[in-house]
Formats: structure tokens, sequence, C-alpha cells
């Protein structure tokens, strides 16, 4: 009696080409309907004003937190090091100019330290941010 002879190697091809199509489908599907939210690693609530309006370029930012926090450029600061790492972003820095996010609720003794404080580092422009009116 004569049996067939077992095949060796790949018994059955599976056409894969269909599922990587439907896989790129649904990534492009997934990609094309989701939001990507760019959340602030510092929370601040600015005050609003009806004259507030938005600038194009953006210098260094000092921010400070309703807890008294200081943060300059998205890096923690001790304010008794503030004076010093001002003074060297100025030195190293093209422009004169500084912006300052404060808190609504931040007292208005430290918002007015810190404008005493960027002047004395060598900024010679300081601007205040807001919201604009609803």
């Amino acid at each position: 009696m004569k049996f067939r002879q077992e095949k060796k190697g790949r018994g059955q091809i599976i056409n894969v080409t269909t599922l990587i199509d439907v896989m790129f489908l649904l990534l492009i599907f997934f990609m094309v309907t989701s939001t990507f939210k760019n959340q602030p690693a510092i929370n601040l609530v600015l005050p609003r004003s009806a004259t507030a309006t938005e600038t194009v370029d953006t210098p260094s930012i000092l921010y400070l937190t309703s807890g008294g926090e200081i943060f300059l450029n998205d890096t923690l600061v001790d304010e008794a090091r503030l004076g010093e790492l001002l003074g060297q972003l100025r030195a190293s820095a093209k422009e004169d100019r500084m912006v300052l996010r404060a808190d609504e609720s931040a007292s208005h003794g430290k918002v007015v330290e810190l404008i005493d404080t960027i002047k004395q580092s060598g900024f010679t422009r300081v601007s205040l941010s807001a919201r604009g009116p609803q």
C-alpha cells in the first residue's frame, strides 16, 4: 500500500494583508477622533481684564500660585535664589521682557515684591497676564 507522504514545511498560508489594512484603518480612526488636551503643570486662575490682549511671542514667564509657590519657566524656584536666577537669565537672554502670571487669589504684596525683584535683576519691561473678557 502506498501512503501519501506528509509534507514538511508550511501547511496553510494565511493572507494577513486584509488584517493589516483593518489595523491601519482602526489606527487612523482613533488618531483622527482623539483629542489631545494640553494640560499645564501649574494650576493658575488668572484674573479677568476687559482690555487684555493675546501676545504672539512668549518671553520668559514667572508664575506665582495661590499658595505662594514661584515657578520660573515651569521650574519651581526658591524665593531666596530668585534674584540670582533672574540675573543669570537676563545675562543669557537677548530680550529684556518678563511676563508675570499671578493667580487671582495671590497676595498683592507678593506680586509687587516679584515685580521689584524682576526689575532689580535687569529686566526693564514687565508684563502681567490676565484672562480676556468672556
